[in-house]
């Protein structure tokens, strides 16, 4: 285990780095060999201070959440952050890049801290349904103070180095080489400074329960944030010993809570579906530059507006004067929006516009990567030498959908067959009209990994999330369609139109009411869950989606239910697959949305759930 921390001495510095790649992910393993290399540093006379610090692009992104409610962890990260603070020699942390979660409670057990300049740190626990376990929640608030610590721990925003020098949670800024300055640091004979005992955020005590307080109006149903409050107000209310039992408590109930559980299937659900099938992997990603558009119209408008601020070259044109003049004005207002809202400044928005050329002649559109053409566009008259080039088109709102066709072309009519699954090419993308949404990539076996490559190109250099899925698609329509079918249902069966709207809105009905209205709220929430896992299910058997976490994924991205939930597919297992075979019986008369799912029987039979499913 001792090559997942390499020790290297400097002078009387032993310098201990975390090798763990790709993000020193803070395994039972790493924990275990970090504690090793500690005590044959502390042990070792001639040291005389010890350096933490990471390989690669950062500190460490916190700990191993595969690891989160499992027995025999081994040696915990809070022993671990204790055996640090109860050094008997000084101990700096050096951070860098990503220093999140376990990495920074970490770093709050050092009796020092640097940090590089563009360094994040942050708490986000509370993004999982859990709160810093590992003594974050009383370490903080005694450097930063309630206020501080609260808004790092509630809303799991990272800070810059900066900040975080101004707030005091780190001693020292490096703008060059941080080795360097952590070496000269330890090298001036520091003395033991320990988190536990300083108080310096506890000094406005008035000012510290004010924060408290503030942070409780308002806050969220889900239990995490309650419990990180309960938890900045011991630190101030109790012993340090004591404070870490409180923490240790409410982490422990609080990973065993159905939330946090949601939100950790949700967290790698969201990760493994935007890997790409094994076909396409090989491929690679071909860059993407230089974008060409045309026609006009919001679909061009808006994604003319994201690719200028991704950074590319983008050539739009028309062959009518007038339509591409007001498609320009639609995307200047969206750059004057940015501007105005502080997103970007005036010196940025000048810039993206000087990337921009128009043309009138779509022999001008010739050496682009790509290619894309709007739904209202007129045919292109020449399409030789133009390279790659998509139709765009739309799908009951959800956004334009691009279809990828070679040389010869393909319009905006044949890019939605391939949605509905009546031909057309190949693959073809859901695109969404805000920045950052998700973008599904349906893909037929027989695709040419060129179009597809170029398609992933475009969609993570316009950051939207990707969700890869098979013909026949988009999966959000189908899962939209299934909510729709069953709230007509339930408006049918008696239930009110608004209470309806309102589950569907939110998501959520409240667990901790029992009035009618409350039962009302979770009945229609089941019959909805039930009717989006028996189409989940019937797009995962006709190859519509690869496995249930795609179908978990696209409903997360695309805001059909709160991340808490997991998903359609997830849900359905943490319920029962024989209690969703019986909803859908009990309303199978009404609806063909609540028909049986044979793959859902042959779960059944054979023992095993949706997330048996969830392979490659």
């Amino acid at each position: 285990m001792q090559e997942l921390v390499r020790v290297d001495h400097v002078g009387d510095v032993a310098m201990l780095v975390l090798s763990h790649p790709p993000v020193n992910a803070l395994s039972s393993d790493l924990r275990q060999a970090l504690s090793d290399a500690l005590q044959a540093a502390f042990t070792d006379p001639q040291i005389t201070a010890v350096v933490l610090r990471g390989e690669g692009k950062g500190f460490s992104a916190g700990a191993d959440i595969g690891e989160f409610g499992k027995p025999n962890p081994g040696l915990r990260l809070g022993q671990l952050c204790q055996q640090i603070e109860n050094a008997p020699k000084p101990v700096i942390a050096a951070l860098h890049g990503t220093t999140l979660g376990g990495g920074l409670e970490l770093a709050l057990a050092a009796h020092y801290r640097i940090a590089h300049v563009a360094a994040n740190l942050g708490l986000p626990e509370v993004t999982l349904g859990l709160l810093p376990g590992a003594g974050g929640t009383q370490r903080l608030p005694r450097l930063v103070g309630a206020g501080a610590a609260l808004r790092l721990m509630l809303t799991g925003v990272p800070i810059r180095g900066a900040e975080a020098l101004a707030l005091g949670l780190v001693d020292r800024l490096a703008e060059q080489d941080l080795t360097e300055a952590a070496v000269a640091m330890a090298n001036e004979g520091l003395t033991i400074r320990r988190s536990c005992d300083m108080r310096r955020g506890f000094r406005d005590m008035a000012g510290y329960q004010a924060a408290i307080t503030a942070a409780r109006v308002g806050l969220s149903t889900l239990p995490a944030p309650t419990r990180i409050v309960d938890c900045v107000e011991a630190a101030a209310l109790l012993p340090f010993a004591q404070g870490l039992l409180a923490e240790q408590t409410a982490f422990a109930d609080l990973v065993a809570t159905p939330q946090a559980a949601g939100l950790r299937h949700a967290f790698f659900t969201e990760r493994r579906a935007a890997v790409p099938p094994q076909s396409v992997a090989a491929k690679g990603i071909t860059p993407i530059a230089r974008l060409a558009l045309w026609g006009g119209g919001d679909m061009a408008a808006d994604l003319a507006f994201q690719a200028l601020s991704s950074g590319m070259h983008v050539i739009w044109g028309a062959s009518d004067r007038a339509v591409l003049v007001q498609s320009l004005g639609r995307t200047a207002a969206r750059q004057e929006q940015a501007v105005a809202s502080g997103l970007i400044t005036e010196e940025v928005r000048d810039e993206d516009w000087a990337r921009l050329t128009t043309a009138l002649d779509p022999a001008t559109l010739v050496g682009q990567d790509l290619v894309l053409t709007t739904p209202d566009a007129e045919a292109l008259p020449m399409m030789a030498g133009l390279g790659m080039v998509a139709g765009l088109g739309s799908v009951s709102g959800l956004g334009p959908v691009s279809g990828v066709g070679p040389v010869s072309g393909v319009d905006a009519d044949a890019a939605l067959d391939a949605v509905a699954g009546q031909g057309g090419p190949d693959c073809a993308i859901t695109v969404p009209y805000q920045t950052g949404g998700l973008a599904e990539l349906s893909l037929r076996p027989q695709a040419a990994p060129d179009a597809v490559a170029r398609l992933m190109a475009l969609a993570r250099r316009l950051g939207w999330r990707l969700v890869f899925a098979g013909p026949g698609g988009p999966v959000e329509l189908h899962l939209r369609q299934a909510l729709a079918a069953a709230a007509d249902h339930l408006v049918a069966q008696g239930m009110d139109a608004d209470v309806v709207a309102a589950v569907q809105a939110n998501g959520q009905a409240n667990p901790q009411a029992n009035s009618a209205a409350a039962r009302q709220a979770a009945e229609i929430m089941s019959v909805t869950l039930a009717a989006m896992a028996a189409e989940g299910a019937r797009m995962v058997q006709d190859g519509r989606a690869r496995r249930p976490l795609d179908v978990d994924a696209v409903a997360l991205l695309a805001g059909l239910l709160p991340r808490w939930m997991g998903g359609p597919m997830f849900q359905a297992d943490q319920r029962g697959l024989l209690v969703l075979r019986q909803n859908l019986r009990a309303h199978a008369t009404s609806d063909p949305i609540f028909a049986p799912v044979t793959l859902l029987d042959d779960l059944i039979t054979e023992g095993q759930t949706f997330a048996n499913l969830n392979t490659g």
